[in-house]
């Protein structure tokens, strides 16, 4: 009977030897090209997430909102415990930068509203396609590389290094969930925790 079982045993043990589990199938490589074009025609996106913004010695750490269609913005920042936080906005009239106290500030670009009263700029017109994982159409490319998967994993425009650090799936699609973005001596570090995509 001993040696019954431990024939049994054996065969068991050479049966789970055999058996191995399949490695995980590598990700399917990305035309660009499609990619890039599909991403760019989108009508709009809603994204949720979080920010650290550091300039030179100052930074903090805001919650993010943004909801983009084809021709209005609405990007929400605001501070944990309501310690404070801006909007901007766009609409066909113009845009707007509204402060935590109320305060509603106009002018002919975000970069100029953000320049003036916040002391610092971010290129929100060609974020909108970073964000995305892709370069903003209306813009000289510096320098561009994609990862083995044919994503974007660097870019050089409009004076920002954007670097994507990881993606997600959202909406039938491979989108960001982390980028760093840096200019000079302001650092930018996205957190994406939600996608919501408008199809034209």
């Amino acid at each position: 009977m001993r040696a019954l079982g431990l024939g049994v045993l054996c065969l068991c043990l050479s049966a789970c030897a055999m058996w191995r589990p399949a490695p995980p199938a590598a990700p399917e490589k990305l035309n660009w090209e499609t990619h890039r074009a599909a991403l760019a025609a989108l009508a709009g996106f809603t994204l949720e997430g979080r920010v650290a913004i550091k300039r030179d010695s100052e930074g903090g750490s805001l919650k993010l909102r943004w909801q983009e269609a084809v021709t209005t913005t609405d990007l929400r920042l605001r501070a944990p415990l309501g310690q404070g936080g801006f909007q901007l906005a766009r609409n066909p009239d113009g845009v707007t930068l509204t402060t935590a106290d109320g305060q509603r500030h106009t002018a002919a670009s975000f970069e100029t509203l953000m320049q003036t009263h916040l002391k610092w700029t971010f290129p929100v017109d060609g974020a909108r396609y970073w964000v995305r994982g892709i370069p903003d159409p209306g813009a000289r490319i510096d320098h561009l590389a994609l990862d083995a998967q044919g994503r974007l994993s660097d870019l050089d425009q409009s004076g920002w290094r954007i670097s994507v650090l990881a993606y997600q799936d959202a909406g039938g699609y491979t989108l960001p969930s982390r980028l760093l973005l840096t200019a000079g001596k302001v650092q930018i570090r996205l957190v994406i925790d939600r996608w919501e995509l408008n199809h034209a």
